[in-house]
């Protein structure tokens, strides 16, 4: 009932349908502009082949989202006000994030508010910091983005001394102009965890200022003015930065109890927690969602039969204990069930294909999808907002789009795992496995 003129191009469209998608639209034809009484309109700023994509949204609810079309996709979705197909478009960039590009990509989900993107992006910066200092987009990082990123307590580094190096490469860069941020980025540097080793090195080479070494002129600057935040308690963190743990639980079905671990990644320590007090319960599932672990499910024998429960047990990690959480929707066993913020999410088995979500807080269960690839033996993690599926294959579920897509790795393909999680920002991968038996690896 409008003819809309884009570029050079003429399209004959519905006020309604585009209203349904669009604010932008709806306000133009329903909002009382002058826009809403004219049968002909011209948008300008907009690419026609951009848009046709738009119109063809409106009229199938499906669009075709390429890495050579997604950036003017999302572009002309935020000023158009599309945000199902904005959300889609941040979606797709969330599965093409590396750490070669998280930091341009945390710069561009900024600029088109783009807060699950940013966060995705932001998340693999922190959680993989030694490599993405070594990438071409950390030399150009502006000064803000980089003290962000170095005040984080998520940052993951082995040693605080990386952050210590990240910030003298950052200066070297381009001296002339960084050096006034010296002082002010190294104040970032958690003095009190560097190294003892590194601190020697450190002291060496600052008493050499005039040697060829380019930074020791800086580190003879910061050894005659340390940083405020160094030379006060008060402002000196008092912690070492955060990082996520890996529990291990599981042991002979037929003992009164099941032991849980606790693995500290970088001390490369283990502690024995609370155990689980069951007898006879095998397949259960292990997630842990903020800072407790449930088991849910699993194969319980009572007298002489075996059957599937929808027990749901709860770990809680503040003071060592257990306890019963609300029931499944239906009993299952040999499935999986990663958790994502508050929320848990509980994927196939023996008894039931779908995907149910548990939300803690709520104490609420609810099917949300359907796996393309329905298997028992599958292993199941959630990342980045996403969950990922890999047995026979790898599959990746947005949950905010309900968007299943494949994930090509040769590694994973065809090949089954007896366990997987996720730690720090990357999936751990535990005993590939060939029919019934465990190869270690």
């Amino acid at each position: 009932d409008t003819t809309l003129e884009i570029g050079r191009r003429l399209f004959q469209v519905s006020r309604a349908a585009l209203s349904r998608h669009s604010r932008y639209f709806e306000a133009m034809f329903f909002g009382g502009t002058r826009e809403s009484s004219e049968k002909h309109i011209v948008i300008r700023g907009v690419e026609a082949e951009t848009f046709q994509v738009l119109l063809e949204f409106t009229r199938s609810a499906t669009v075709l989202i390429m890495p050579h079309n997604v950036t003017r996709l999302l572009e002309t979705a935020d000023f158009l006000q599309f945000e199902r197909v904005k959300r889609m478009c941040e979606k797709f960039l969330e599965r093409e994030l590396h750490v070669s590009n998280c930091l341009s990509l945390m710069a561009y989900a900024q600029c088109f508010a783009c807060a699950e993107l940013h966060a995705s992006a932001l998340s693999v910066a922190l959680t993989h910091w030694t490599e993405v200092i070594t990438q071409e987009e950390f030399e150009m990082l502006p000064k803000d983005t980089l003290l962000e990123l170095l005040q984080s307590d998520d940052l993951f580094v082995p040693r605080e001394d990386v952050v210590f190096e990240t910030v003298l490469k950052w200066i070297m860069h381009d001296p002339a102009t960084r050096e006034q941020d010296f002082l002010d980025l190294m104040g970032q540097v958690r003095v009190t965890f560097l190294s003892l080793s590194f601190l020697d090195i450190l002291v060496k080479q600052s008493k050499h200022p005039g040697e060829k070494d380019p930074s020791a002129r800086l580190l003879e600057k910061l050894n005659r003015c340390p940083p405020l935040r160094w030379r006060s308690m008060e402002l000196s963190p008092g912690t070492s930065r955060s990082y996520e743990t890996l529990y291990v639980l599981g042991g002979k079905h037929d003992k009164e109890q099941q032991e849980l671990f606790q693995f500290q990644p970088k001390t490369g320590t283990w502690h024995l927690c609370s155990p689980l007090q069951r007898r006879n319960l095998i397949q259960y599932a292990v997630a842990a969602v903020g800072p407790c672990l449930f088991v849910t499910g699993g194969y319980f024998r009572e007298e002489f039969a075996w059957h599937s429960v929808d027990w749901v047990l709860v770990y809680n990690s503040w003071d060592n204990s257990w306890q019963e959480g609300p029931a499944l929707k239906q009993s299952r066993n040999s499935h999986w069930a990663p958790g994502a913020g508050a929320i848990l999410y509980d994927e196939k088995g023996d008894v039931y294909g779908g995907v149910q979500r548990l939300d803690v807080e709520k104490d609420v269960w609810d099917v949300i999808s359907v796996s393309p690839l329905p298997r028992y033996d599958l292993s199941v993690t959630a990342l980045n907002g996403a969950l990922y599926t890999i047995g026979g294959g790898a599959f990746r579920f947005d949950m905010d789009t309900d968007e299943w897509t494949r994930v090509d790795e040769e590694c994973l393909t065809p090949k089954f795992f007896l366990g997987c999680c996720t730690v720090n920002g990357q999936i751990y991968l535990l005993a590939q496995r060939q029919g019934n038996v465990a190869l270690p690896n």
